[in-house]
């Protein structure tokens, strides 16, 4: 009986220490063979080859969790029991396939406020520009300025606090000013996450309101060609536009191809006249003329793909030229805004922009860690052309270029190496170290921003820890420096014209020093905390706080002039401080099969707030208008977003609500709201969702209500804005004629034409409504 037991014991012992082989594939749902996915057993880990197999050796007897993980795709998880050799086939399902119909935040992976969509959805909310197309988004507004450009704005927070990211490169030139709109192409855009609150440790210095985090590198599958044109049009500014898009991939070796065009003529509005510095400017058939404009854009991207490396080049050039409204351009013109006949036409003034970008993205990718390597050049040219004039009779026009008003050059130059390790299945650690150089040249016969250059470099980590399949917890560090030059620069034309005409020496001088010399360093921690709860199956909730910061720029350090974009006299402070802060959020989600909803409330806190000031002094400069001088104060921002989404049968519902509540905290008691503050606002989707049939398939009608209250909570000198309701809807459906795959889609806003004002839009200032009826079609042609 005892050497039974004996070699019952050694053949237990035997087999529980046997080493066993486990293989397969991992195939999308269409059978596509998927390389580069990671494999975790526990401790033993791999990748898939290039045919989209792999292989785990010397795998002990147990139960294991295995997880298998690829960027735009659902992560897979099971228990699995091994006692012997194993042949498993994995399919994994796209992350857009998680919820057709919607958007909702992903907290699943992720413990911050995390929103992705792709690019079907970006094309279903297209609205000519990126920003606006995002404005779905729960907590996301556009800030317009006409009716091709804008800019994005999250919580209230805009400009130089929200950061946009392409491919790991923050985007440069439209913080500057409310006239600077972001120059991306929407429709070549593949990917977008949207970041809001402190989840973004990564980005540092302007991204306190969050980050607009731009993918175009998602890598086509092997042996593959495809692409698409889409023609696109507008009512409401007959616009004309195409885009075109190629790619293809061998093994190794895959390329990109996409271009973008779009015409469009002067804008309509639902309004006869403006006002404008005491004056009221007539609107001509309710065209604002001389808005009309044209945008092309071109991106090539290629790049080599292995099972353990990648390297990727992108390259980016987009040129647009828009009129700016001649009537409140400087001083107010009647004659300006007479119809010439010709409303696609572009008269002074009017801007160009240029936005080149190169971008090599290099990963090394191991079993349990990651390197990232990163280069990017990017170009930003902005020029203002208008008529030459002047504010003081003195001044001659230049000999060259006379009528080039401002000119803006701004080169910047990224370097960005990031490691990521992950130890077992439950903790990644990454460490970031990230390098920025800026330099920015002016120029025409006006002056606003000066030259300047600015070195930054940054440090960050995180660790990432999953303490078991109901709790997430993560922690990020973070350490900036940066050193901003200011050249100064003391315009003589402009003291001696003010001298001559009675202004004392201590007047003059100030107006004439345009900018100031400044010489800056900044060093500035951050951190940030992180945790994620799954209270049922259902129901789940997570929590961030963190501090956050941004470095003052140089037109608020230092600008001194007329900003006509603005339509005010902008005077920088020197002695502005780094703007720093604390923000948290809880967000709480419940998910079922037909039912989603969250709530996530957050509320920022800054000790000194960055803001333009009225100083109830006029400028002395014609035409100048109020002075607004840059201060700091403590500030307050809270607030909440509340989506709800229900599916009965073919019908759904999908409603956000949004809350914003913020002001000044001065010593002088006197708390004014922050400028452009987003009201109160609800918008609605209700669509009808048409059976698949042989010739059609995910087709919908819809109907939109999109309802903003009153905005009685004004900054110092701005306007109140009325409420509004307007009524919009559209209809969508992919099609199926032999081998052609086109999607149709017909969107309409404001149906009944209503006159309503955006309060954070950039013609607010001077009563000009936003966009009138609108109809917009487009046809896409998949190949």
């Amino acid at each position: 009986m005892r050497n039974v037991i004996l070699i019952l014991c050694f053949c237990i012992t035997s087999f529980s220490y046997s080493q066993f082989t486990i293989q397969g594939k991992v195939t999308d749902e269409a059978g596509v063979l998927l390389s580069g996915v990671h494999i975790d057993l526990d401790e033993n880990c791999t990748q898939t080859t290039s045919n989209g197999s792999f292989e785990l050796r010397d795998v002990v007897a147990g139960t294991y969790v295995l997880r298998i993980q690829k960027k735009g795709f659902q992560t897979y998880e099971q228990s699995l029991k091994v006692v012997g050799n194993n042949t498993i086939d994995i399919v994994l399902f796209k992350e857009e396939d998680l919820l057709p119909e919607m958007i909702i935040n992903d907290r699943k992976t992720v413990t911050y406020n995390s929103t992705k969509i792709n690019q079907h959805q970006i094309k279903e909310h297209f609205s000519g520009s990126l920003a606006k197309s995002l404005e779905h988004i729960p907590g996301v507004n556009a800030m317009e300025i006409g009716s091709g450009v804008s800019k994005p704005v999250i919580r209230g927070l805009g400009f130089n606090r929200i950061a946009v990211a392409e491919n790991g490169i923050k985007q440069e030139g439209q913080q500057w000013g409310a006239d600077h709109g972001l120059e991306i192409d929407a429709l070549q855009t593949e990917e977008v996450e949207v970041i809001k609150g402190v989840g973004a440790i990564e980005y540092g210095s302007d991204a306190i309101g969050g980050v607009i985090k731009i993918n175009n590198e998602k890598i086509p599958q092997i042996e593959t060609t495809s692409g698409s044109v889409i023609l696109h049009g507008k009512t409401v500014n007959e616009a004309l536009g195409l885009s075109a898009n190629i790619q293809s991939r061998g093994e190794n070796y895959f390329y990109k191809l996409k271009f973008s065009g779009v015409d469009y003529a002067d804008f309509k509005v639902p309004a006869h006249e403006i006002y404008y510095l005491n004056t009221k400017i007539p609107i001509e058939n309710k065209r604002m003329k001389n808005t009309a404009g044209d945008e092309y854009s071109f991106y090539a991207q290629g790049g080599y793909v292995s099972d353990r490396f990648q390297s990727i080049v992108s390259i980016s050039n987009l040129n647009s030229k828009i009129g700016f409204f001649p009537g409140a351009h400087g001083i107010p013109s009647i004659n300006a805004v007479k119809d010439d006949g010709d409303s696609r036409n572009i008269d002074f003034p009017y801007q160009k922009v240029n936005h080149f970008k190169v971008i090599n993205s290099n990963k090394w990718i191991n079993d349990h860690d990651q390197w990232d390597l990163l280069f990017s050049f990017q170009q930003n040219h902005r020029q203002e052309w208008s008529a030459f004039h002047t504010h003081y009779s003195n001044q001659s026009p230049p000999v060259t270029n006379p009528d080039l008003e401002l000119d803006f050059v701004l080169n910047t130059l990224d370097t960005q190496l990031k490691y990521t390790f992950d130890a077992g299945l439950n903790h990644k650690t990454t460490f970031g170290l990230q390098q920025n150089y800026q330099e920015n040249q002016v120029g025409g016969y006006s002056y606003l921003l000066p030259e300047f250059t600015r070195n930054g470099a940054g440090f960050f980590a995180k660790h990432e820890w999953k303490v078991n399949e109901l709790f997430k917890a993560d922690v990020g560090l973070r350490l900036d420096y940066a050193h901003l030059k200011v050249k100064g620069y003391f315009d003589p034309v402009l003291y001696d014209y003010l001298k001559n005409t009675g202004k004392s020496e201590t007047e003059s001088r100030s107006y004439a020093q345009r900018s100031t010399a400044i010489s800056n360093n900044y060093l500035q921690p951050n951190i940030m905390v992180g945790l994620w709860k799954g209270i049922t199956d259902r129901w789940s909730v997570n929590f961030t706080a963190g501090t956050n910061f941004r470095f003052p720029s140089a037109m608020e350090l230092s600008a001194n002039g007329i900003h006509h974009g603005a339509f005010r006299h902008e005077r920088g402070n020197p002695d502005l401080d780094v703007e720093k802060g604390l923000s948290s959020e809880i967000v709480l989600q419940y998910e079922s099969d037909t039912f989603k909803t969250s709530i996530s409330p957050y509320v920022y806190y800054f000790s000194n707030y960055i803001f333009l000031k009225p100083t109830g002094v006029f400028s002395v400069l014609p035409h100048g208008g109020q002075v607004y001088e840059y201060s700091q104060s403590r500030a307050l921002i809270t607030g909440f977003e509340w989506n709800v989404y229900k599916r009965i049968r073919q019908f759904s519902a999908d409603i956000t609500f949004e809350y914003l509540y913020n002001k000044q905290l001065s010593d002088d008691g006197k708390d004014y709201p922050l400028p452009f503050t987003t009201p109160v606002n609800l918008y609605g989707e209700f669509a009808y969702h048409i059976n698949d049939s042989r010739l059609m398939k995910n087709s919908k009608v819809y109907l939109s209500v999109k309802w903003a209250n009153a905005q009685n909570r004004i900054a110092q000198n701005e306007e109140k804005t009325s409420g509004y309701t307007l009524l919009g809807g559209g209809l969508e459906a992919e099609f199926k004629i032999g081998k052609l795959k086109p999607v149709f889609r017909v969107q309409a806003s404001n149906l009944l034409d209503t006159k309503y004002f955006n309060h954070s839009s950039f013609y607010r200032a001077i009563e000009i409504p936003e966009l009138g009826r609108n109809v917009q079609l487009m046809l896409q042609l998949p190949f």
